[in-house]
């Protein structure tokens, strides 16, 4: 009975595990293209790649809550842009720079940045205003399957993030 029990208990932590490697893999990039233009054929610019190196704060020394911040505004951002009617409004299509909620998420995490120009904004200075934008071309059109997709990618994120540990620098600082 001991050994069955023993048995169960390693099973059980492998089912864990499993599942775990599961959900990492949700958010690993793979080769479906947010746009079907030439211009986002490469492997490299994958979204997924960049909400990889977010999570795992590869780029910079972010807390946790500024990468919940981050992901919370990315997944806002892509939510408008699965939504059909919105998806084709310029102002759910471009965020100015200088905005200070833009400043204060996303600067902490500089592959939030990767992540918006992989999905198809570009860093644009508006020669009306003299500002800077993260903005999508009105001719780029949006594939909502794709935006859906990164919808739930972000949403998995988000929970990832939350149920993880606190981040040292965070702890440090409370």
């Amino acid at each position: 009975a001991n050994q069955s029990n023993r048995r169960r208990s390693n099973i059980g932590e492998s089912n864990n595990h499993l599942h775990s490697i599961h959900f990492v893999l949700l958010i690993l990039p793979t080769p479906t293209f947010f746009f079907h233009l030439p211009t986002m054929t490469s492997f490299a610019n994958a979204p997924g790649r960049h909400l990889q190196d977010l999570i795992l704060d590869t780029h910079a020394v972010a807390t946790k809550e500024q990468k919940l911040a981050c992901l919370k505004m990315l997944r806002t951002v892509v939510k408008n842009l699965s939504d059909p009617k919105k998806s084709n409004d310029p102002k759910f299509r471009q965020l100015k720079l200088s905005n200070p909620k833009v400043e204060a998420n996303l600067t902490p995490c500089p592959s939030a940045l990767e992540y918006m120009k992989a999905i198809g904004f570009d860093i644009v200075h508006d020669e009306n205003d003299g500002e800077e934008y993260l903005r999508m071309k009105e001719e780029m059109k949006i594939v909502l399957s794709d935006m859906e997709a990164a919808l739930c990618e972000l949403n998995n994120a988000v929970d990832m993030v939350s149920l993880s540990p606190p981040s040292s620098s965070s702890s440090s600082s409370s």
